[in-house]
């Protein structure tokens, strides 16, 4: 009889804890799914919103028409922009957005294989952005102490990238489900959130990029990184913590993983001091599957790890978008 009673009163606890657990359950999947949304609507756009965009024919290449363009983006933003229009490929032809690193513009896609690509039939399209290239501000920088500005320079960009979509996709020759990324450094952390957001990006391919703010602010040895980390040490910044948490909305391993199920490349190199190893290991175990992982040797001679060998890191995107696109 006290078996009975004690197994009773066992149900009844157990019946009681399990529905606090599941009231817990269903309250945290609503804060989680409004924190995602969130995080997500910090890269809306009007979509509707006219480009207006100039184009101006410039000196052809050996495989290419060079135009250079001038389109509108959110918050009243003026981006500039380089297409590469293959001469030799049958329209409808695929696009390859491809982004610079810190401190480079768009015209260093001169030296980031655009004539390989375009040759092989591949239109591409390089903007600067917030901050690089004609976009340069005095006093301004995409990666500083000032943490807001930062931030809001790295999602202009975002948006910037996706506006540059909308102008591929209404792009005579064009092939508007063909439109793939590149980005090296810079760009392939920029691009890790890009691709995440943007569903129209097929295939992208990130070159020597990484995650997790307090890993790349604390280990990197780029010149912004070192300087933060004075910042932090003196007391005139905030905790690392309070850093990357105030970086959170744009931080690349909170979007990487929304590629999938479209898939990604990641390209690193194997002794990297800018875009710490830590941090490519980071990124490539956040993105999802289908993902190929590259470790480069990088540059002989180069101290800082960081710089991808060209022919390798070109014969290995043109291999992955021959397959995906």
């Amino acid at each position: 009889m006290a078996t009975g009673k004690f197994n009773r009163a066992t149900l009844i606890f157990i019946f009681i804890l399990a529905a606090v657990i599941s009231s817990s359950v269903f309250a945290a999947a609503p804060d989680k799914a409004a924190a995602d949304a969130r995080m997500l609507a910090v890269f809306n756009y009007d979509a509707k919103a006219p480009l207006n965009e100039r184009w101006a024919a410039l000196t052809d290449g050996p495989s290419y028409k060079l135009y250079k363009i001038v389109y509108e983006s959110a918050n009243g933003e003026k981006v500039p922009a380089l297409f590469y229009e293959p001469k030799e490929a049958r329209a409808p032809y695929p696009c390859i957005i491809m982004q610079h690193g810190y401190s480079g513009a768009k015209e260093d896609s001169k030296g980031m294989g655009v004539l390989q690509i375009t040759r092989a039939g591949y239109a591409v399209l390089a903007i600067d952005a917030q901050y690089h290239g004609e976009r340069r501000a005095p006093g301004k920088d995409i990666f500083s102490t000032d943490i807001p500005e930062d931030a809001k320079a790295m999602t202009q960009t975002v948006i910037d990238l996706r506006r540059a979509v909308d102008l591929l996709k209404k792009r005579k020759g064009v092939d508007p489900n063909r439109i793939s990324y590149i980005g090296v450094s810079m760009g392939a952390i920029l691009g890790s959130i890009f691709a995440g957001v943007e569903t129209r990006v097929k295939a992208p391919v990130l070159v020597v990029g990484g995650g997790d703010w307090k890993t790349l602010v604390g280990l990197s040895q780029i010149g912004p990184a070192k300087i933060m980390r004075r910042e932090l040490e003196a007391g005139n910044l905030p905790s690392i913590d309070k850093l990357a948490a105030e970086l959170s909305f744009v931080e690349p391993l909170n979007f990487i993983w929304r590629i999938s199920p479209r898939p990604v490349l990641l390209m690193n190199n194997k002794h990297d001091r800018i875009v710490p190893t830590e941090a490519n290991r980071l990124l490539q175990e956040k993105a999802r599957e289908p993902k190929e992982i590259v470790w480069l040797d990088g540059i002989p001679g180069d101290p800082t790890g960081h710089i991808p060998p060209l022919n390798e890191m070109i014969s290995k995107a043109l291999e992955w978008w021959g397959k995906q696109l």
